[in-house]
């Protein structure tokens, strides 16, 4: 039997009925009391029990009468709450089962303040920080309702005005839009950290406000390191002028055509059994490529000439058939083999097939994060991830491999510094649709397909999503009462949840804060197709600027 140790709790009751904090072999717990699997503990649980030790389990009292324990809730042993917990479970249940949870972090002491991705086609002028220079301080400047208004004395030596703010310049191409007027012509230009030690910049061109045009686009130069863009100048000329900025803005370069839509089609019997149709609608709703199941023998597709038949007259329509294969256990070592075998499958079935019959990809649609941590436990999925997409690489052969990854990975530098080794691209689940919060979600990728060469699809949802109750708790001060306990089962921090507030317990309590019901519509489409259809043109327009932009990707469509 495993050994487990328990951190010293510093609060105990006498009551006969006191609940204690038991881990146990599942075998060993009562069924009657609440009970939930340990992350990363194989067949062991933690169960509330009335009883000191129960046989073969250890045991730390938790402080509050038994009756009072509604549920167990264990988080991964990494996770640390702050003064916020959010927990998720479905909605319209009497009895609010958590399934998920969130606990926000707040920012370090001393942090820097967060950048973000500079913003497209929204006026930059209200978040900019502005600072003049010049040795001859010719130059004054003031900045009111989201402009600027800029005046330059006469002057031989340089003087104007650097204007950053908590942005990044992403790798897409984009120009500088202006909208001015004024009594002069001022030269812009763009810094990034080498030129800047140098303390020079490179020229965009110019803002000419005796010109009758009095709004310009200007693209961004070739050699200025996006990466470590710093900021834009405002140069005043010589003579004695005037600039009245209204907005500057960064526009994408519009694609001279849009790059091709695409849609999972999970039913395999859609391009089987019925494929003029699956065709025909596609054609209809301006579907590019199918994402499709392919029924496979190990290492063999089993029906080869039935899926030539289909890719041949996909591709007769215009449209490029890949296939996809999802499932959160291909990460596990001891299937790795099997996972390996599916891509051969695929391979093997592009070297037999003529060129019209061929698939365009093979994709993996893997989310290990939704297996439970007993089966996988969070610190190793990183590993077992890329360790199962070098395994399907080699077994890919040159046939292009793509997989699918959540949005929420954007800052996981490693795994995707790996899986630019391995991967040619991504469909990146951006599931949500607000357009402002797809495109932010969506910029690290395309940066990512940038500095890599990739292709990227961004997919949107718009099937059905359950709707999840929130509830929210915080950390109680002295002497508050609280509805959530944390309490701790060796090495795992585990959340009780009571019936009733307590005011003294065997750890730190938290208390009911709110509650609200989440009803997909901030994920999903589903419930207005119709917005979708609108927002499409616009976010291909914008998206389109990156070159590894593949096209969007549609969830749920049909």
């Amino acid at each position: 039997m495993k050994t487990l140790f328990f951190a010293a709790l510093l609060l105990t009751m006498t009551s006969t009925h006191a609940a204690s904090l038991q881990v146990c072999p599942a075998s060993q717990a009562p069924a009657d009391a609440p009970r939930a699997a340990l992350p990363g503990a194989g067949e062991l649980v933690v169960v509330a029990s009335t009883q000191p030790a129960l046989p073969g389990c250890r045991a730390a009292p938790l402080g509050v009468d038994a009756s009072e324990v509604e549920a167990l809730y264990p988080l991964p042993a990494g996770d640390r709450p702050a003064r916020t917990i959010l927990l998720y479970g479905p909605a319209g249940q009497k009895r609010f089962v958590p399934s998920s949870h969130d606990l926000p972090q707040p920012d370090p002491a001393n942090a820097r303040p967060r950048r973000v991705t500079m913003p497209l086609r929204a006026n930059l002028l209200p978040d900019a920080k502005l600072r003049t220079f010049g040795i001859e301080e010719r130059v004054s400047v003031e900045q009111a309702d989201g402009k600027l208004r800029l005046q330059c004395r006469a002057g031989t030596r340089p003087a104007g005005v650097l204007l950053d703010g908590p942005w990044t310049l992403s790798l897409g191409a984009f120009r500088l839009g202006a909208d001015f007027s004024g009594s002069g012509n001022f030269a812009i230009q763009a810094a990034d950290a080498a030129s800047s030690a140098r303390e020079s910049a490179h020229a965009l061109g110019e803002l000419d406000a005796t010109k009758t045009a009095r709004s310009v686009a200007l693209p961004l130069p070739a050699r200025l390191d996006r990466a470590s863009w710093r900021q834009f100048v405002l140069l005043c000329p010589a003579e004695a002028a005037t600039l009245n900025l209204d907005a500057l803005r960064l526009e994408p370069v519009v694609p001279a055509k849009p790059a091709p839509r695409a849609t999972w089609i999970w039913d395999r019997g859609e391009w089987m059994d019925k494929p003029d149709a699956l065709l025909a609608w596609a054609k209809a709703e301006g579907i590019g490529e199918l994402f499709i199941v392919v029924t496979l023998d190990g290492p063999r597709v089993r029906d080869p000439q039935l899926l030539h038949a289909f890719v041949s007259k996909a591709t007769r329509a215009g449209i490029t058939v890949t296939s996809v294969e999802g499932d959160p256990h291909m990460a596990l070592p001891n299937h790795r083999a099997a996972t390996a075998d599916r891509a051969r499958a695929f391979a093997a079935y592009n070297r037999d097939a003529a060129p019209e019959e061929r698939l365009r990809s093979m994709q993996f649609d893997v989310e290990p994060y939704l297996l439970p941590d007993a089966v996988l436990p969070p610190a190793e999925r990183d590993r077992e991830y890329l360790a199962m997409a070098r395994a399907l690489r080699e077994a890919a052969g040159d046939m292009p491999l793509e997989f699918v990854v959540p949005f929420w990975w954007w800052d996981k530098t490693e795994l995707l510094d790996g899986l630019a080794q391995v991967a040619d691209g991504l469909a990146v689940m951006d599931y949500r649709t607000a357009p402002d919060e797809i495109v932010r979600f969506a910029v690290p990728f395309l940066d990512w397909a940038a500095v890599h060469g990739k292709r990227v699809h961004i997919a949107l949802e718009a099937g059905r999503v359950g709707a999840e109750r929130q509830r929210r708790y915080v950390r109680t001060d002295a002497g508050e009462a609280g509805e959530l306990l944390l309490a701790q089962a060796g090495e795992t921090p585990v959340l009780v949840l009571l019936r009733q507030p307590a005011k003294t317990a065997a750890g730190q309590l938290f208390r009911f804060s709110s509650e609200r019901i989440l009803d997909g519509s901030a994920t999903s489409f589903h419930g207005d197709k119709g917005k979708l259809r609108t927002l499409l043109p616009e976010l291909e327009r914008d998206l389109g600027a990156w070159p590894g932009f593949a096209g969007m990707a549609l969830h749920g469509w049909r």
